[in-house]
């Protein structure tokens, strides 16, 4: 009986996975796992570089883990929360974290991440789009 139980869970999950139409979702991809560190945004055409570090503030990092977890540091604070990959490099991310006392180029980062819907892989670089090709641009950490 629990056979029976345990097969017909897995083959209406099959059914459901398979029968809605939209695109296989990966919860992680193994090339974008690591440690990345926000070197630039560009908005609108004009590039943002990372400012030199001010007294306490720290650099602004993601760390993206295995089975889409995601967590990472802004310029003063520290984030937590998910995110998602699916095909053609689509990308969702989610969480949240405290905004106190954020310096400018950590509430430009802020605010930018909750809108990222595309990345880009090349190597040792991470490019996150948002906002009508606005780009914020990450280097691999080691």
């Amino acid at each position: 009986m629990k056979n029976l139980i345990q097969r017909t869970v897995f083959v209406l999950s099959a059914i459901v996975t398979f029968s809605c139409g939209k695109t296989t979702t990966i919860s992680s991809n193994l090339e974008l796992t690591g440690t990345w560190k926000l070197e630039s945004i560009v908005q609108e055409s004009d590039t943002i570089k990372k400012p030199n570090p001010s007294k306490g503030a720290m650099d602004i990092v993601l760390n993206f883990k295995e089975k889409g977890e995601l967590e990472g540091t802004t310029s003063t604070n520290f984030l937590t929360g998910f995110y998602e990959t699916a095909q053609q490099n689509t990308i969702q991310i989610g969480g949240g974290g405290t905004e106190r006392a954020e310096t400018p180029w950590g509430n430009l980062f802020i605010n930018a991440l909750p809108n990222v819907n595309l990345y880009d892989l090349k190597t040792n670089q991470l490019v996150l789009y948002y906002e009508n090709n606005n780009q914020m641009i990450f280097s691999r950490m080691q």
